[in-house]
C-alpha cells in the first residue's frame, strides 16, 4: 500500500509543523516501491523490536548547512509490521515533527530548514525478543 507523509518545519527553526497524509491506499493505488524513487542513500538494518531505537537513518546526528533540503524517505518494512518514526528538530531535541505509526512501507517527506540539526527515531513493532530488518532510502530534494 502507498502512504505519503509531507512534513514542513519552519525554514529558521521547528517553530511549527505542517503534517498531511494519505489514508490506507485502495486496491487501485500501486505499492510503494523503493527501488525506483531515485533514492542516493541506502540502508539495510535491523533493530529490536518494541523498543525506541536511535539513529534508525544510520546517523547519530543531522547537520544541515545554509541550503535548506526537503528530505524524502522511503521505508521498506515487514507489510504487517508498524514501524513509528520520529524526526526531531533543532536544539530541544523535544520537537516531535513527524510521527507515522501505520502499518506496512511507506514514504514521507520533511524539511528541517537550514542551518539545523535534527535525529531520526523508530519503534518497531513485533515479535517480542526479536530483531526485524528494514531497508531506509533516502533522498535530498532542493526546498
Amino acid at each position: 500500500m502507498k502512504r505519503t507523509i509531507s512534513v514542513l518545519a519552519v525554514a529558521g527553526g521547528v517553530l511549527g509543523a505542517t503534517l498531511t497524509g494519505v489514508g490506507p491506499a485502495s486496491a487501485d493505488t500501486p505499492a510503494v516501491d523503493c527501488s525506483t524513487g531515485g533514492y542516493t542513500y541506502v540502508v539495510n538494518k535491523y533493530v529490536p523490536t518494541n523498543v525506541e531505537a536511535p539513529a534508525v537513518d544510520n546517523r547519530l546526528y543531522n547537520i544541515a548547512g545554509p541550503t535548506a533540503y526537503t528530505h524524502e524517505v522511503c521505508l521498506d518494512i515487514p507489510d504487517t509490521e508498524t514501524f513509528t518514526i520520529e524526526v526531531r528538530i533543532g536544539p530541544t531535541g523535544s520537537q516531535r515533527v513527524i510521527v507515522d505509526d501505520r502499518p506496512g512501507d511507506k514514504i514521507f517527506r520533511f524539511s528541517p530548514g537550514a542551518n539545523t540539526f535534527w535525529q531520526v527515531y523508530g519503534t518497531l513493532t513485533g515479535p517480542g525478543s526479536t530483531y526485524l530488518y528494514y531497508t531506509w532510502h533516502e533522498k535530498q530534494i532542493p526546498a
